[in-house]
């Protein structure tokens, strides 16, 4: 019998095989559990702002159902630029470092696939635990995820010398995300200059993933490492409405990068990415432009954090570490047993569903969203439902 599966390249052949994932999980539980797991702000609830919607209106009312560019919108393009700026002083050009995408994962995937050439083992550094598409992309096309360790005791910070110890002839390209998805570490400049110094020295790709770089917690000041010496020319950002905007149902995110690259990635983009919804479009513009409310999100993560902090803190056999940016707690739940085992024990005594940690390389964690519900005491009561069943574990009662 013919085996499709045996004609794919390796890396895609686990992906082909039937799977145990969130939704087949879900389907076979009684009632639908409070969802956790979804790094979807407010999720399910409405968080449009009003000039965000009438913004998509008026575009559905005029332009609406007509391409805009493979590249995205100009004047969206030149607003992602004025931001760049502003929050950096990053100077760069809309039309010649910036291209708009539905989503930042395809743009990731898209962003790096030039970098990396038939038949070579190309690898590709990242700190561990890390964001799953980092290490999951570069073996999709033929090259090879290096992780690097980063503890706990540290905050999950970088280590440099763990770097040196992997990097080869064959290393390519650093990756990071940046505040960290799952610890909530925001890198200091003084480790991204260490970063820096390191990637400059083994003459490599530098590519930031800043999706959350809008929800740092006040006292962890945002470094955008492209900006620091030698380093825009060779760093890949990648940006996001998602999150710090809550509007991930609306899929835009950009990438800014070095002329030669984004020419290449503008020259390519209509194969690959199409061009962007034109209505969602409108309202990022909106977004951006009128952008005062994503403080209001910013403090309300802040205030859940602290919150929930204090919960973990009478929680018995869990540790945690502050998270300084993003709406998310990793905790490590590794006495109570393996990550899912951990997550199928909350859905069933709680009722909460949370992501396991196994997706992104450590089955010792499981990461909490605490940014889920627009009302924080809906919210914070399904926290209090997850410590008050871990409370009541067996292995507390045994």
């Amino acid at each position: 019998m013919f085996n499709a599966i045996e004609k794919m390249n390796p890396a895609f052949r686990p992906f082909a095989a039937p799977a145990g994932d969130v939704m087949t999980f879900q389907m076979g539980l009684k009632g639908r559990p409070a969802e956790m797991n979804w790094a979807d702000p407010f999720r399910p609830d409405d968080c449009i702002p009003e000039h965000v919607k009438q913004a998509v209106i008026d575009c559905l009312n005029t332009t609406g159902g007509h391409y805009t560019f493979p590249t995205g919108d100009n004047d969206l393009r030149v607003e992602v630029a004025k931001r760049a700026k502003k929050l950096y002083g990053l100077e760069i050009d809309g039309y010649k470092n910036v291209v708009i995408s539905p989503g930042s994962d395809n743009l990731f995937a898209f962003t790096m696939r030039p970098f990396f050439t038939d038949g070579e083992a190309s690898e590709v550094m990242m700190p561990m635990p890390s964001y799953a598409h980092n290490f999951v992309v570069p073996p999709l096309f033929g090259g090879i995820s290096v992780g690097v360790p980063t503890y706990a005791e540290d905050g999950f910070d970088l280590r440099i010398e763990e770097f040196e110890k992997r990097v080869t002839p064959r290393t390519k390209m650093v990756v990071i995300t940046n505040p960290n998805n799952p610890t909530g570490t925001v890198y200091s400049r003084e480790t991204l200059q260490k970063l820096a110094d390191f990637v400059i020295q083994h003459d490599l790709i530098m590519v930031v993933d800043q999706a959350f770089e809008d929800t740092v917690y006040d006292g962890s000041p945002m470094t955008n490492i492209a900006t620091l010496p030698g380093m825009q020319e060779r760093t890949i950002v990648f940006g996001s409405l998602s999150k710090g905007f809550a509007m991930c149902g609306f899929r835009v995110a950009y990438v800014i990068a070095p002329e030669e690259i984004a020419r290449m990635l503008q020259s390519i983009s209509v194969f690959f990415l199409g061009a962007p919804n034109t209505i969602a479009q409108a309202g990022a513009l909106a977004a951006l432009r009128n952008d005062g409310f994503i403080e209001e999100y910013r403090q309300e993560y802040m205030a859940r954090a602290k919150a929930i902090a204090a919960m973990l803190d009478e929680t018995p056999h869990v540790s945690y570490v502050m998270p300084q940016g993003g709406f998310f707690f990793w905790i490590n739940t590794s006495w109570y047993g393996t990550d899912q085992e951990v997550v199928e024990y909350l859905v069933q005594e709680a009722g909460v569903l949370v992501s396991g940690g196994s997706m992104c390389a450590d089955s010792d964690h499981i990461r909490l969203i605490f940014g889920a519900l627009k009302d924080r005491e809906a919210c914070l009561n399904n926290v209090r439902k997850i410590v008050e069943a871990l409370k009541r574990h067996p292995k507390n009662n045994a």
